[in-house]
């Protein structure tokens, strides 16, 4: 799928939030700047949170959002450099909850963690000024 702008790439999430039924883990893979927490805004907005209160959580690692249907965990980890590190986080306790629907920015940096079952892959590469979005 192609996006031309952050309301397309919102309207993506939408359609795909709708596929959602709890205990998922979703790993974003991009560079910075390809559309990552822009995604998880429009999975925020699908569940009823206002998407402006979606922000990178890449000094925070973890942003914990309540909706009616499901906890959004939304993790970046980008600054976990080490296991204790990864420990520390508390992002272990997400994985398996299936109240729970967990994102992962730059979660090449935790794989060895990342449960085998239930996880599915969302690329974002750019191309010129198009964000080209692949669901895995």
């Amino acid at each position: 799928m192609f996006s031309n702008s952050q309301e397309q790439t919102i309207e993506i999430a939408k359609q795909f939030a709708s596929t959602l039924k709890g205990g998922e883990v979703v790993c974003l893979h991009g560079d910075l700047g390809a559309g990552k927490t822009t995604f998880v805004k429009g999975i925020a907005e699908y569940f009823g949170i206002n998407k402006d209160e979606i922000i990178s959580p890449t000094f925070i690692i973890v942003n914990h959002l309540k909706t009616n249907s499901f906890n959004i965990i939304h993790i970046d980890a980008y600054r976990i450099e080490d296991e204790n590190n990864m420990l520390e986080s508390g992002v272990l306790e997400y994985f398996g909850d299936k109240n729970s629907i967990v994102f992962i920015e730059w979660s090449e940096n935790i794989k060895k963690y990342i449960p085998e079952n239930n996880v599915k892959h969302i690329f974002f590469s750019i191309k010129e000024n198009q964000r080209d979005i692949e669901i895995k």
